[in-house]
């Protein structure tokens, strides 16, 4: 289980923003342009975790060299701690990074000088997933039962909102913090339900496990569609560093599109990146995975500017943000390619 929907945490940190940001200073100039014949720039990635389904298209894009074709040499890393991603993109530390569209809105909210510039998951992963041999087949089956959570504060507001839209009655639903052991939980049978489990991970995790499950996607019931993985870089990286940032961007759009026409091989590159990888069940989430990198109909990286308004205006509705905060303030997509524009 990932420590990346610690929202306290990440908010905690967002508050040393203000120091950290003043020891930095401005980057390459957005006159330069690099030609064909130029080395690729280094542009460096941190990861939300480490690398698993979701990093697709990242790892298909350096294993086969197409950011470097786009003119970036993205190195990717794993974050010693997630909930500083944020405030290490804010201060140039890192060029890019990968976090959830509601902790964007949530230091947006706070003054956090960053954009999200490209949708890397651009549906909600995060789900309900219920023990099929307790009768749950639907949110309103919730009921009487018992769903544990990791204990932040978006669990209730997104459980109420998926209960109450199938017509049951949130106040019937008990809540139990289980932290991050939340997969464990539901194996052993210590709660009917979780909430915070990837449908892409989580989900198939459990049912090679032999786990009986009911997956309830957030956005088949009440909760807005929104990107749940997306990348972002600082104000002043979009200002001085565009063609970085821009060629980039381009090499992982093509590292997403390979890897929905070759799942193989993205299977292959993960494996590369993070042999502890757990190769057993790695290849049914991808395949889970690639419909929520590039949605049919869409493309890749790209972001719904009304997809972030209306969340933004669903999170301000049930408390998870406070102020003047707006969806489409906290996107750039100049820098996409023009496809995914």
């Amino acid at each position: 289980m990932r420590p990346k929907r610690a929202i306290a945490a990440v908010t905690a940190s967002i508050a040393l923003v203000p120091a950290v940001l003043a020891g930095c200073g401005g980057s390459e100039s957005a006159t330069t342009t690099p030609t064909r014949t130029a080395p690729p720039e280094r542009v460096s990635l941190v990861l939300d975790w480490f690398p698993n389904a979701d990093h697709a298209g990242i790892y298909m894009a350096t294993a086969t060299g197409l950011d470097r074709a786009q003119g970036a040499d993205i190195r990717p890393s794993v974050p010693s701690d997630p909930t500083t991603t944020l405030t290490a993109v804010a201060a140039g530390k890192q060029d890019l990074g990968i976090t959830y569209a509601p902790e964007l809105l949530i230091a947006r909210s706070k003054g956090v000088p960053v954009k999200a510039v490209g949708a890397i998951a651009q549906v909600p992963l995060n789900s309900i997933i219920a023990r099929a041999d307790r009768g749950i087949t639907r949110p309103r089956d919730l009921e009487g039962k018992v769903v544990g959570i990791a204990g932040v504060p978006s669990d209730r507001a997104l459980l109420d909102t998926v209960v109450k839209a199938d017509g049951g009655d949130p106040a019937k639903v008990e809540t139990k913090v289980v932290g991050y052991s939340l997969s464990p939980a539901l194996a052993s049978g210590k709660v009917d339900a979780i909430i915070g489990a990837y449908w892409n991970i989580e989900g198939p995790d459990l049912r090679t496990k032999d786990v009986p499950i009911t997956v309830m996607k957030l956005d088949d019931h009440g909760v807005p569609r929104y990107d749940e993985l997306v990348l972002v870089t600082s104000e002043d990286a979009i200002r001085d560093r565009p063609q970085a940032i821009r060629a980039a961007l381009a090499g992982i759009a093509e590292g997403q599109a390979a890897a929905v026409a070759d799942a193989g091989g993205a299977v292959a590159a993960l494996e590369k990146a993070n042999p502890d990888i757990a190769k057993k069940v790695l290849p049914a989430q991808v395949a889970d995975t690639i419909p929520a990198l590039v949605p049919e109909g869409s493309a890749p990286l790209r972001m719904d500017v009304a997809q972030w308004d209306a969340l933004a205006t669903w999170m301000k509705d049930n408390g998870l943000v406070a102020g003047d905060v707006s969806g489409s303030q906290a996107v750039d997509t100049s820098l996409l390619p023009e496809a995914s524009r």
